[in-house]
């Protein structure tokens, strides 16, 4: 929603044109929009100036307080593992292996629901944006005058940002020193740095709108995949099986499965991809669309954006293989 007295572009196209898509339309106005924007270097130079400035605004200020709160969360994380999940895990009496990967998935369960519960309440519950209602307009009130990239960012959004890359700024120690190191753990690491960077990249560019509706879109999937994971680990322990731990990690599956379908594969399309080619072309053609193809592509390869179940572990007791560090729980287990 434009502040009272800040810029905006008008409505141009016939009223159909801001409406929802269907399918078919959807994948129609994708291309036209890469055709208009992306293979029309002519048309829309790239504006190297306006990126040296967009660059240039970083503030340490800014780097200092995610830096902070990474600092605050891997503190925060080494206290929960230490007073609450081993003490819990060995009053469970899990596995070894389980044991030893049942900190990191406390730890992200509670971070992840945190998140995204801020996520939703900045985005939806506490009415004061519109952009997850109203997606196409976000580029109605991007105006790239003179003053675009001076314009502050509303509070609730900035926290919801400090908050996301403390926490990735988290997950590049964690993910080393603290967690099970899996087969996919360098692709962990590769995407928490492309993560900060997407998060970086369009609070610069003032495309925060479209940043809070990835956070808000992805980050509910993996709270129901660590209550899954949770459940998996106790359902064999204490030497015995417990049914209602399989049955509901079982459900734990199907939701997240639906889950991910449902934001991932619809919402993030057409909520997010679908307003940054259409709503660019509506409100933007003919004039500078800034970044388009760029942002565009990382945008994309978040649709490809998934974390590993591990049930495979959890059945065999293993605690990962070629770790250069040895988890938490690894080392009370093999303590033990």
């Amino acid at each position: 929603m434009a502040a009272s007295g800040s810029p905006s572009n008008a409505r141009t196209f016939p009223d159909s044109y801001y409406e929802d898509p269907t399918l078919y339309q959807f994948f129609e106005r994708i291309l036209i929009s890469l055709n208009e924007f992306a293979y029309n270097g002519t048309k829309y130079p790239h504006d190297y100036q306006f990126t040296y400035h967009m660059v240039t605004s970083v503030k340490l200020t800014d780097i200092l307080t995610v830096l902070m709160l990474g600092t605050v969360f891997t503190i925060l994380r080494y206290i929960v593992t230490a007073t609450v999940s081993l003490p819990l895990a060995e009053s469970l009496n899990l596995k070894r292996g389980n044991r030893a990967k049942w900190p990191e998935s406390v730890w992200k369960f509670l971070i992840y629901t945190g998140l995204w519960g801020y996520s939703y309440y900045v985005v939806i519950y506490s009415g004061r944006h519109n952009f997850f209602q109203k997606p196409l307009d976000i580029f109605k009130d991007i105006v790239f005058d003179e003053g675009y990239l001076t314009r502050p960012i509303p509070v609730d959004v900035y926290w919801m940002y400090a908050l996301q890359l403390g926490f990735y700024v988290h997950s590049i120690y964690g993910t080393v020193y603290m967690d099970v190191w899996r087969k996919d753990s360098y692709m962990m690491l590769f995407h928490h740095g492309l993560t900060i960077f997407l998060l970086e990249f369009s609070f610069l560019m003032k495309y925060y709108k479209i940043g809070a509706l990835v956070l808000l879109i992805h980050d509910l999937s993996d709270v129901i995949l660590e209550l899954t994971k949770l459940n998996i680990y106790m359902k064999d322990r204490a030497g015995r099986h417990w049914p209602l731990h399989e049955w509901m990690a079982n459900i734990g599956f199907l939701a997240f499965t639906v889950s991910w379908a449902w934001f991932r594969l619809f919402w993030f399309p057409l909520k997010v991809l679908y307003t940054s080619h259409w709503g660019v072309y509506v409100y933007h053609k003919d004039k500078d669309p800034k970044m388009f193809l760029f942002f565009n592509t990382m945008l994309f390869k978040e649709v490809d954006d998934t974390r590993e179940f591990d049930e495979r572990d959890s059945e065999n007791g293993s605690g990962g293989h070629g770790s250069p560090k040895r988890s938490e729980g690894e080392k009370r287990s093999h303590a033990d």
